[in-house]
């Protein structure tokens, strides 16, 4: 039983993960126990597991750390098969979507033109069929299409975090003296 399900949560890693990705696209840092909020009917009571403490501070490092090329998305292996890995990432992009809207993000007409590219993105995404299957003609085409739609949205989610919420530029006199 994943630390998910025993707070009582249906969602899956990905879902989760994706949860919290839109969280902080639409509000920047959000805490722990906001998203524990999100993840669970009743979280008041329940101290987060150490999996999901992890999978918060790796988010939060790859989020904010300059030399981060892409997250890290909790996606199925390649070897399972097509159809789990394809409904996986329409739900991923359909929990970071709901993470966006819970966190009370922009409306899309009011983005930066390059963020809102991808967030049209995620929503094409999140309304795809998952009824493709991977097999017949196209098979190869499927798997490649699939790997590039991931590779993207590692690195389109950075650059969109980014675009909404720009890093502080250090300077001399913004560095603490010791």
């Amino acid at each position: 039983m994943s630390d998910l399900q025993e707070l009582g949560s249906t969602l899956m890693p990905s879902e989760a993960q994706g949860v919290l990705i839109g969280m902080w696209l639409g509000a920047g840092r959000t805490s722990e126990s906001q998203w524990l909020q999100e993840l669970v009917d009743e979280p008041a009571s329940l101290a987060i597991p150490a999996s999901l403490r992890a999978l918060y501070s790796v988010l939060v490092n790859q989020m904010t750390t300059a030399d981060s090329f892409g997250l890290d998305l909790l996606l199925p292996d390649d070897d399972a098969p097509f159809q789990t890995r394809l409904t996986a990432l329409i739900e991923f992009a359909q929990s970071v979507l709901y993470g966006y809207a819970v966190a009370k993000g922009p409306a899309p007409q009011h983005l930066a033109e390059d963020v809102r590219e991808v967030f049209d993105d995620l929503q094409a995404i999140a309304s795809l069929d998952d009824q493709a299957d991977g097999s017949g003609d196209d098979e190869a085409d499927d798997e490649i299409n699939l790997q590039e739609i991931i590779d993207y949205l590692s690195a389109a989610l950075i650059v969109m975090y980014i675009g909404m919420h720009p890093p502080v530029p250090t300077t001399e006199s913004t560095l603490r003296q010791h």
